[in-house]
């Protein structure tokens, strides 16, 4: 465990896809929602976004199907915008069967609302939170030698400190848990 809750990038994508499958199997407004609920967590963990911005994200793309979209970064006052992609398993019939129960949603609660219901329900039944997802993102990226600028320039964060704060904490401890001292 630690600052991303010990989530592996690959392993927790194929948690999410194959319950996404398993949701798209059933019926009812519940499985509806799980549904939506999926497409918006892998939709996160795909792009290293918070959770508000997977919501704008998959809300746009489901109102004028694209497979990517430029988003507000949230917590930055400069209006910066990145750009989302759509996880390639998820397609066009998949966002237009969760369009309405969004759009209800969203009218419902609002995107905080939405936030704060989403949350709850990852937090109940997978034992972390979202944004865990952004960590692992983060994570994997580096793991994968992708240069902090790069990482941070994907994930919106306006400073380079965060992004080396995430890897260089993850890379110490996998290197003191690997390093013999007897």
């Amino acid at each position: 465990m630690g600052w991303d809750m010990g989530l592996d990038y690959e392993e927790t994508y194929k948690l999410l896809l194959r319950d996404l499958n398993d949701a798209k199997r059933k019926d009812g407004i519940k499985a509806l929602k799980r549904r939506l609920y999926l497409i918006i967590l892998l939709t996160q963990l795909r792009n290293g976004s918070r959770i508000g911005e997977a919501i704008e994200f998959i809300s746009k793309v489901s109102r004028e199907y694209s497979r990517e979209a430029l988003v507000t970064v949230e917590k930055r006052t400069d209006e910066y915008q990145r750009l989302m992609v759509l996880p390639k398993e998820i397609k066009k019939a998949d966002l237009l069967t969760v369009k309405g129960i969004l759009e209800e949603e969203l009218q419902r609660h609002g995107r905080k609302g939405m936030v704060a219901k989403i949350s709850t329900w990852v937090k109940k039944t997978y034992g972390f939170n979202t944004h865990s997802l952004r960590y692992a993102f983060v994570s994997y990226l580096a793991q994968k030698k992708y240069p902090p600028q790069i990482i941070a320039k994907i994930t919106g964060h306006k400073r380079l400190d965060y992004i080396l704060h995430y890897t260089q904490e993850k890379a110490a401890q996998e290197l003191l848990v690997k390093l013999d001292l007897i």
